[in-house]
């Protein structure tokens, strides 16, 4: 039988339509708000290096972040590996947390969304696919258990953020109001 690798998966509505919520996040820029500036202290974004506009399969991209309850912080290496407007966004992430004896660990961010009555539903999946010298959280059975119940509560946070987000630029679209996301963090409002 084959061992089923960590994982969680958070599946939320949201009032904007699919185009919306896909078009922010596969436009990385946007990350550094809803994963950076309205995530928690104890976990969010710090920086993003990656090309502007829509990214597609291929698109590489840096970023570091600060991890919750720990002074390490995370520096990653990401991929995009699927790019399915409306349908489906893939990231693969290679993270490293640490200087001395740094923890290695590749995840995979899948994001599915979905029609559905009045707006959509997203679905966001992370897997962990490996791991080397893991933090003592992530090393020892019971705390590795724990680290994965309470995991949810910050991505469910970063899922809620992206979902605010996008119905904060589509809705006021739906009703006639246009809406350009800025070259900085955010977006503005146009009449």
């Amino acid at each position: 039988m084959k061992q089923q690798l960590p994982h969680l998966q958070i599946s939320r509505f949201c009032k904007a339509r699919p185009e919306a919520v896909y078009d922010l996040v596969a436009d990385l820029q946007t990350h550094l708000d809803w994963a950076g500036a309205r995530q928690t202290r104890d976990f969010h974004l710090v920086s993003l290096e990656a090309t502007p506009g829509p990214a597609t399969v291929g698109t590489t991209f840096s970023s570091t972040g600060v991890i919750p309850m720990s002074r390490r912080r995370w520096s990653d290496r990401s991929t995009v590996t699927v790019a399915d407007r409306p349908l489906k966004f893939e990231i693969t992430t290679q993270a490293t947390a640490g200087e001395r004896n740094a923890m290695t660990a590749v995840y995979r961010h899948t994001y599915e969304i979905s029609p559905a009555a009045a707006g959509s539903r997203v679905t966001y999946t992370l897997t962990q696919l490996s791991i080397t010298n893991p933090m003592l959280r992530w090393a020892l059975p019971g705390m590795e258990r724990m680290t994965w119940l309470m995991t949810p509560m910050f991505a469910g946070r970063g899922l809620r953020n992206l979902l605010a987000l996008a119905e904060e630029i589509d809705l006021p679209t739906q009703a006639g109001a246009r809406h350009r996301l800025s070259p900085a963090v955010g977006y503005t409002q146009e009449k």
